[in-house]
C-alpha cells in the first residue's frame, strides 16, 4: 500500500508517500521464505512506520461478540465475528 509504484491510478497509495529504503525492505520480505528472516525484515518495516509516519491511525472500531452457551469452536475475526463458522458446533444442533 506505501510502495513507491501504488501511486494512484497504478494502485491504492492515497498517501503518496514513496520511500526506496521501504520499497526495498518490500522486495525482500516478498523474496524469502524464511520466517526468521521476514521476521527481522518486518520489525525494519514497523520502524520506518515508527519513524516516518506514513499514515496516522486516528480509530478503531471495537467488535464486540458473543456466543450462546452451548456453542463450540467460535473464534471472533479481524473483521468479523463469523470468522469460522463452518467449524462452529453446537450443542443439540441449536446454537
Amino acid at each position: 500500500m506505501f510502495a513507491c509504484n501504488q501511486v494512484p491510478p497504478v494502485g491504492f497509495n492515497f498517501s503518496f508517500y514513496c520511500n526506496p529504503a521501504l520499497d526495498a525492505l518490500y522486495t525482500q520480505e516478498q523474496a524469502t521464505v524464511d520466517p526468521g528472516v521476514r521476521q527481522q525484515i518486518f520489525i525494519q518495516i514497523h520502524k520506518i512506520y515508527l519513524t516516518q509516519f506514513p499514515f496516522v491511525v486516528l480509530f478503531s472500531e471495537k467488535l464486540f461478540a458473543l456466543a450462546h452457551k452451548g456453542t463450540h469452536n467460535y473464534l471472533p475475526g479481524p473483521f468479523t465475528d463469523t470468522y469460522n463458522i463452518w467449524e462452529w458446533w453446537c450443542d443439540n444442533g441449536k446454537c
